[in-house]
């Protein structure tokens, strides 16, 4: 796993007794997040583009460019419209052309803080932006393989805003189970995501992430990686009950994802098993997308479903100029025993 000895230019480190982590100003990015533990290899979970220390990935731009690991997206979404969404779908015009919002295509700037295990970043966005401000604090916590982050979302004007976090984690590391608590309804894409490359029958529900419809036989089981078959696919899990863990059986490590229900009720998957075959990704981007989110998809900017889709009442987060709303997550690991090793 690529992991320099001292950061680049544009990022700062946090060493503590528990792991050492990077952040970025690129998007906010952070990775790689490195786990050690007496007695373990270290464990680094989250996904670096595989074309980071290439010439094509110098010649990308923002988002791109630096592609990895966890970062916010304030809007988040696509701001191009699919052709074919099915009938009663209606079109929304995005504010911007930034996917994923203008924060994840530009550097922060750092801010000062008195604590050696905490890192922070803030961008003021453009003045006809709705948001005002983004300001990204992650702190590893001193005792344990723990790393706390916040994101305070400061509006300029009022607004509903498609939101999520962006975590991302790397497929490239022998089997994975991913844990999942009660959820409500699984809903897939409502159009293939990558044309020719999606797996998944679009536009269907279902109640099992081990048991989602495809069109080409079975039903797949997205909680056990890596997959059968190559794909590039987006689904959405409503009201997720808890915690998700990704077990790293061959490097007997776990990885939990925690974060502020009450404000991203819902995960998206992002599916990225070699399915997209044009540069940069070449057909060699192995990766999945645990992303909480209030929003549609990642369509919430550039259309609205109808009236009695089960997305229809998640238009995103309601902010007031004023009062900053802060969103948070955490990165938790540990070890996995003998018997958590198997599938």
């Amino acid at each position: 796993m690529f992991f320099p000895a001292e950061p680049p230019a544009d990022a700062r480190s946090i060493d503590w007794p528990h792991g050492r982590l990077t952040l970025h100003r690129l998007g906010a990015m952070l990775a790689p997040v490195v786990f050690t533990a007496p007695g373990q290899p270290d464990f680094s979970p989250m996904q670096i583009a595989p074309w980071h220390a290439e010439p094509i990935g110098a010649a990308q731009v923002g988002l791109m460019r630096g592609l990895r690991g966890d970062w916010p997206c304030v809007p988040f979404g696509r701001t191009d419209r699919p052709a074919d969404l099915p009938a009663g779908w209606s079109a929304r015009p995005p504010h911007d052309g930034w996917g994923h919002g203008y924060s994840a295509h530009h550097d922060w700037d750092w801010l000062a803080t008195d604590d050696p295990h905490t890192l922070a970043l803030t961008i003021a966005l453009p003045a006809a932006d709705p948001i005002a401000r983004l300001t990204r604090t992650v702190r590893a916590q001193p005792d344990a393989a723990v790393v706390d982050l916040s994101l305070c979302i400061e509006a300029r004007v009022p607004c509903t805003l498609p939101v999520a976090l962006h975590p991302t984690l790397r497929l490239d590391a022998g089997r994975v189970a991913l844990d999942l608590p009660a959820h409500g309804p699984g809903l897939s894409y409502p159009v293939p995501a990558e044309p020719g490359r999606s797996r998944l029958a679009p536009d269907q529900r279902f109640d099992r992430l081990d048991a989602v419809p495809t069109t080409d036989g079975p039903p797949a089981d997205l909680t056990r990686f890596p997959q059968p078959q190559d794909s590039e696919d987006l689904l959405q899990l409503m009201a997720l009950g808890g915690p998700v863990t990704a077990r790293y059986l061959d490097c007997g490590w776990a990885l939990e994802l925690d974060w502020d229900r009450a404000l991203l009720p819902d995960l998206m998957l992002w599916v990225s098993h070699r399915g997209r075959l044009y540069p940069p990704w070449n057909g060699r981007h192995l990766a999945l997308g645990v992303e909480p989110v209030c929003g549609v998809f990642d369509l919430g900017r550039v259309a609205a479903p109808p009236s009695d889709h089960p997305l229809s009442a998640r238009t995103g987060l309601t902010l007031t100029p004023g009062q900053p709303l802060v969103v948070r997550s955490r990165f938790s690991a540990r070890p996995l025993s003998a018997a958590e090793c198997q599938p």
